[in-house]
């Protein structure tokens, strides 16, 4: 498949997959007689995987040391140890990750009540609030 039918089947853009070739997190494709770029299925399996992974929140080198981790994790040869060690390395990816969301809805749940506080005050429900001192002004 050429990469707009690629693009299309992923519901990215050409740009996105260029990009992620560009970063390495494609393998450079095959190229047809007339310079086209030719696409399978597995390049469909792992465009999937990346966007799923960025739908997340990962960065790109995080998806990099993913997409290692699911190579050896869904091999079907190799010892049980490489694919434990996989795991817990895709576990510890995933909990950072998660860390790092519990940190921003954090910062988040104080910007809501900070603005519902704003909100009140600016519709008069509420006395205005020295922002420094924090008391009420009258």
């Amino acid at each position: 498949m050429r990469i707009s039918e690629l693009a299309a089947r992923a519901k990215v853009t050409s740009q996105t997959i260029r990009f992620y070739e560009r970063e390495g997190l494609m393998p450079k494709p095959v190229r047809t007689a007339n310079g086209y770029r030719e696409y399978d299925r597995r390049d469909l399996e792992r465009v999937l995987v990346i966007r799923s992974s960025r739908d997340l929140g990962f960065t790109v080198d995080d998806i990099r040391e993913l997409l290692e981790l699911h190579r050896v994790l869904a091999s079907r040869e190799g010892a049980a140890v490489p694919k434990l060690a996989a795991q817990e390395k895709m576990l510890e990816a995933a909990d950072r990750r998660l860390a790092s969301i519990e940190d921003k809805l954090r910062v988040l749940e104080q910007m809501k009540k900070e603005l519902l506080s704003l909100v009140g005050t600016l519709k008069g429900r509420e006395k205005p609030v020295c922002p420094v001192s924090g008391m009420q002004v009258t």
